[in-house]
């Protein structure tokens, strides 16, 4: 049954998801399609819908690190403090925020350039799936709490990826309905977060006693990587500082938003999550521990045989290279200005001697450094070899702290808590104690998010959202305040999502 429900779906959804934003408009069905999905449904059991509910999460896996070096470009490499002494275009491309010369460079490689990461398809396809479930699944015969539990599911990867489309593109199509067809234009990206803040709210609100999404996945085929309650919550205080990024007006409301999701999932989760201690790198970043709140899948063996991440979108495969047979150095390394920033060599901490090689203080052209955070080598088909074998981490523990710390910083009303949260990761590594207020301890917050969050694709995107990626006192690269304001933050929109759809208007900083 599950194999026959699953290849159904991947029928009706491919030919829906080739229409998407594209030759029929936003979305485009037939009455065959609408026939098969009927069925599917009609004879879906727990089991039907929970490889549908996989099927989701496979979907987003692709956005982000199979069909495209998503995550790494757009979050890691784009305008940071890096440097090659190798021909590598893409990295001086995005290092310089060059995303035309980035366009030029790589027009035709879809897996894994430009091209991929500026076709926001595969983000539709996961709206898409989410839709569905939520219209059809009330006509199966799953017992209405694991309904409750898949609905909320829906909502978060739904929610996720709309969040993910708003980070790159600014302004993006919203639909929530099933099988759309009308084709749309970009909704502002405030009322996008905002819609995706109230749907993930709501599924707080509707369980109240945490009986539908718990904490966190316990069982360890599901934890960190399916929807939980502490996912929900990590995902609403990254969108509440997106909002107050960009709606100024109302920043203090978002910021207590913040504080109030924090809290929940920092204090009252019980003992959902912990800071694991540095010693245990190598289980934390392999995924699924007590740190992690979600992380995309690297092998799914249990749905889909020992599929792997893109290569090229692993972002230790960039900063190591002891690990391969043909490398004599990594194929970027952080500048030693960088570096002697953020890891002053007189101050201590554990973080240098677990996430880095002995050479983390030399400069370019001596001894090579290489960023072992994420090291876990493994060998794939037998020839193919990844220095992390991982999953990817999206949300953790630690980002959640600094958010929570970040938030009553901002707001002012009470830096000595806020302080206290930085100083818990802070200990976590071994450095110092801070007793800071005010500006100062805004810019501490924020440099602990650039130290301890190195490579889990948040660098860029907090330069953005804080407004740091127009200072050159915290961006390495700084684009001006009016080339931001035209879109410079953005990425370029990709040409064919307008070939039959003219309410579509691209990126115009790009073209």
């Amino acid at each position: 049954m599950r194999r026959l429900f699953k290849m159904k779906y991947i029928i009706a959804v491919a030919s829906l998801s080739s229409c998407l934003l594209g030759s029929c408009g936003l979305m485009d069905t037939t009455s065959e399609e609408h026939l098969s999905g009927d069925e599917m449904w009609d004879e879906a059991s727990v089991q039907s819908v929970e490889g549908f509910v996989n099927s989701i999460y496979t979907e987003f896996r692709a956005a982000t690190m199979q069909k495209s070096c998503y995550i790494l470009y757009s979050g890691d490499l784009r305008c940071a403090p890096l440097e090659t002494d190798g021909n590598l275009d893409y990295v001086k491309d995005l290092v310089s925020n060059d995303l035309n010369g980035l366009r030029e460079h790589y027009p035709n490689d879809d897996n894994e350039r430009a091209e991929a990461i500026m076709q926001w398809k595969n983000f539709y396809k996961v709206i898409q799936s989410a839709n569905i479930l939520l219209k059809e699944i009330d006509r199966t015969s799953v017992p209405e709490n694991e309904k409750k539990a898949y609905k909320a599911e829906a909502v978060f990867m739904r929610g996720l990826a709309y969040f993910f489309l708003v980070r790159n593109f600014g302004d993006v199509p919203y639909y929530t309905d099933a099988y759309h067809q009308e084709p749309l234009p970009r909704t502002n990206m405030v009322t996008v977060l905002k819609n995706i803040a109230a749907d993930l709210n709501q599924i707080l609100v509707d369980d109240p006693d945490v009986t539908c999404l718990p904490w966190t996945q316990y069982s360890s085929d599901k934890k960190a990587i399916r929807a939980s309650r502490g996912a929900v919550l990590a995902l609403l205080m990254h969108v509440n500082m997106w909002l107050a990024g960009f709606d100024e007006s109302q920043k203090n409301t978002y910021y207590e938003a913040v504080v109030d999701y924090g809290e929940q999932l920092v204090e009252k989760s019980g003992n959902a999550y912990t800071l694991l201690p540095l010693s245990q790198t190598a289980t934390l970043f392999r995924g699924g521990s007590n740190e992690g709140i979600f992380e995309i899948v690297q092998n799914l063996s249990y749905i889909n045989g020992n599929e792997v991440f893109n290569q090229n979108a692993i972002y230790s495969n960039e900063v190591m290279y002891s690990v391969f047979d043909l490398r004599s150095q990594p194929y970027v390394q952080y500048t030693y200005d960088f570096l002697t920033r953020i890891y002053p060599p007189s101050e201590p901490d554990e973080r240098v001697t677990y996430w880095f090689n002995e050479n983390i203080y030399s400069t370019m052209g001596t001894d090579p450094k290489e960023v072992k955070k994420f090291e876990h080598v493994d060998l794939y088909d037998g020839k193919s070899v990844t220095s992390n074998s991982g999953n990817q981490i999206v949300f953790r523990l630690a980002d959640a702290i600094l958010l929570y710390a970040e938030a009553l910083a901002e707001l002012g009303t009470d830096d000595g808590k806020a302080c206290g949260l930085l100083n818990r990761i802070r200990a976590r590594a071994g450095a110092s104690t801070l007793s800071l207020s005010g500006s100062e301890l805004k810019d501490a917050i924020y440099w602990e998010r650039v130290r301890e969050l190195m490579g889990e694709g948040h660098y860029f995107y907090d330069l953005v959202r804080t407004g740091k990626v127009y200072n050159n006192q915290y961006c390495y690269h700084p684009m001006t305040k009016s080339e931001f304001r035209e879109g410079s933050w953005t990425w370029p929109i990709s040409r064919k999502a307008q070939e039959n759809n003219t309410l579509i208007t691209l990126n115009n900083y790009w073209e």
